[in-house]
């Protein structure tokens, strides 16, 4: 599929789209998106999966690819991705179901290439020991520790494709707070990753998401200062040591 016919069917708005051609960027390899509340961050995630789940078919010409899209916890998959998925994804591109083998996924059509997207929560990360990604999507990534990254990161492989993808989307905070803007937005000169050259990071707040309502931007307005910083205007400073 095109990227003009993904786009009309995904309806990317202007700051997720620039996220979307960044992905493609040679360089890029590690994606984090957002940093602030509101800012379409599950959105992208869930039309990225499938975007590259289709581009990955017509690429490389790969039938039942594997790509996961991963929270924290079930309840966090249910409410941000699968509810969603179910509502937004066309019936005619695939099948949201428990499969017998591969679990919760949503399955393309034959014609779409029939990859997967393994919709998985990552209260261990140990049990997807065995299993290779093309592309890992995970929600809130500063919610989880450095190790889960490098778990995920090891499964990041997959025969005969030559430019997997992770992507992360979250907000500033958590116990992931100070490993995460290492990796993507201000590196250590003195241990920089192996592959720093490949992470890229795309900014988003409330103010980019067309369907932010004053209300909510009213609430954002009226958190604590630390918050207000962190999830209305991005801030990454304000939770250092935690």
């Amino acid at each position: 599929m095109r990227q003009m016919d993904f786009q009309e069917l995904a309806k990317l708005q202007p700051k997720q789209l620039e996220a979307w051609n960044t992905l493609f960027d040679n360089q890029c390899k590690y994606l984090l998106y957002g940093g602030a509340a509101h800012g379409g961050k599950s959105y992208f995630l869930r039309w990225a999966a499938l975007g590259l789940a289709l581009y990955y078919a017509k690429r490389y010409s790969i039938k039942g690819i594997t790509i996961g899209l991963f929270s924290e916890d079930y309840p966090t998959l249910r409410d941000r991705q699968l509810l969603r998925i179910e509502r937004e994804f066309p019936p005619f591109v695939g099948e949201l179901k428990e499969y017998a083998k591969e679990g919760l996924a949503f399955k393309l059509r034959d014609r779409y290439g029939g990859g997967m997207i393994l919709l998985r929560n990552l209260d261990d990360p140990s049990k997807y020991m065995s299993t290779e990604f093309a592309a890992e999507l995970v929600e809130e990534l500063t919610r989880n520790p450095e190790a889960t990254f490098e778990d995920l990161r090891f499964r990041l492989r997959y025969p005969g494709v030559s430019e997997v993808k992770f992507v992360g989307a979250t907000n500033p905070g958590g116990i992931g707070h100070g490993w995460v803007k290492k990796k993507w937005l201000q590196p250590d000169p003195e241990a920089l990753d192996k592959e720093q050259d490949k992470f890229f990071f795309v900014p988003a707040k409330a103010y980019d998401n067309k369907f932010t309502s004053e209300e909510y931007l009213n609430q954002l307005r009226a958190l604590p200062e630390q918050k207000r910083k962190a999830w209305l205007d991005g801030s990454w400073d304000i939770f250092e040591g935690q």
